[in-house]
């Protein structure tokens, strides 16, 4: 089994800083049931953990407009960072740090 998932929400970088993270609501109940699930599968001898490593996931986004549009949905209730994404100067970069494990049936 392959198992790739981010472990941070997305962070929107511009000028080499960082202006916000985009909050998921869903981030923080999905993240840590996942990880639990697959601890269980492994600790009940269905996988064994091969591999991990750790990366960041950049998206690098010439216009405003677009990352506006993408992530609609999570910004409507951050107008602040809405605001600061409008306020930048393009390119943005979207960072998501994410795992990538190799488990292989045991």
């Amino acid at each position: 089994m392959v198992d790739l998932h981010p472990l941070t929400e997305e962070q929107v970088e511009a000028g080499g800083r960082t202006i916000g993270v985009i909050n998921d609501p869903d981030f923080s109940v999905d993240l840590p049931n996942a990880e639990r699930r697959l601890r269980e599968a492994i600790e009940a001898g269905l996988y064994t953990l091969e591999a991990e490593i750790e990366f960041d996931v950049l998206q690098h986004i010439d216009e405003v407009k677009e990352l506006l549009e993408a992530r609609e949905e999570p910004l409507a209730s951050q107008q602040a960072l809405a605001d600061r994404i409008r306020a930048a100067s393009p390119p943005l970069v979207v960072r998501e740090h994410v795992v990538f494990r190799r488990l292989p049936a045991a």
